[in-house]
């Protein structure tokens, strides 16, 4: 499966192409004809399923196949977590767990600089930090990650999505309405070995088996203010942020770690955007030199 090396939206399309309707394939000893396949699109947000397939047996017996599609090499299990998603896996209590979480670490963020005058590895030059988003990946990610303490249901539902809210389950396939497609029942780690139907269905697992098994870690991923392309990453729910002022008429960052996900990009971007106005620093006239002339001299920084 050679096209698997392109972009994941070209995995998905594959794996659908492999399972057209009335083809057939064979399940724990069971010939199965396809009555539909697709790509589940909730009506907000995301889902859990990658690829939808049901299909009927010889006795008229239905089942699908909902699956969660994961390359070898990627890390991330979900990202663009906002407090409604936290609150869903975690509970009401999802802030506090989340602040319980990241306390820890919070030295490495402390030590971090808020602001770039020269580029830093994949940090362009002359960046404000914004904040830090919250992502959910199977491995340790940088300093500013670590290992989650959780249940085997929370587990569950971070892998299939069994607490997804009504618009990201009941998801649209191929233009009709299918009951509960975002929730994923299926895990798939493609290789390039699998050239057809066959070779997908056999190499499925259970997701809520795979699940229970695996180690769950959170990642806080920098959401920076590119001021020379006067832009940011979007609007996206910071679990870490950071609360810039003008203090004895310079920049000034103080890192807040006391509300996670109840701030984002926009709010805390757009501020800074006025802050630098009040100091007479636009996009026309930004250089380092300036940027170092109304920066605190208490802020950590770059170059």
């Amino acid at each position: 499966m050679g096209k698997l090396n392109q972009d994941f939206s070209k995995w998905e399309e594959n794996i659908i192409k492999m399972f057209p309707k009335n083809s057939s394939f064979e399940y724990k000893g069971n010939k199965y004809n396809v009555i539909l396949s697709g790509k589940p699109r909730p009506t907000k947000g995301e889902c859990k399923t990658d690829v939808y397939i049901k299909a009927k047996d010889d006795n008229g017996n239905e089942k699908e196949w909902k699956i969660s599609i994961k390359k070898g090499n990627a890390d991330f299990l979900e990202n663009k977590i906002g407090l409604e998603r936290a609150k869903e896996i975690f509970g009401e209590n999802a802030q506090r767990i989340i602040s319980k979480s990241i306390e820890p670490i919070q030295e490495c963020f402390n030590k971090t600089p808020l602001i770039y005058y020269k580029k830093y590895g994949k940090t362009d030059a002359l960046c404000i930090t914004l904040g830090w988003k919250f992502e959910f990946t199977n491995k340790k990610s940088g300093d500013k990650s670590a290992k989650l303490k959780l249940t085997d249901e929370q587990k569950f539902d971070i892998y299939a999505g069994t607490n997804l809210s009504p618009e990201k389950k009941n998801c649209c396939v191929e233009n009709q309405i299918v009951q509960d497609s975002g929730v994923a029942n299926f895990y798939l780690e493609v290789t390039e070995s699998m050239k057809n139907a066959q070779d997908i269905i056999n190499n499925l697992i259970d997701i809520e088996t795979h699940s229970k098994k695996q180690s769950i870690y959170f990642a806080c991923k920098a959401l920076n203010y590119r001021l020379m392309k006067n832009k940011w990453d979007g609007d996206r729910p910071l679990s870490v942020y950071v609360y810039w002022e003008i203090k004895n008429d310079k920049l000034y960052g103080t890192i807040k770690y006391d509300s996670p996900l109840s701030k984002k990009g926009n709010e805390i971007g757009e501020n800074v955007k006025n802050l630098l106005k009040e100091l007479k620093i636009t996009i026309d006239n930004i250089t380092e030199e300036e940027l170092r002339k109304v920066t605190h001299k208490d802020v950590s920084t770059y170059g």
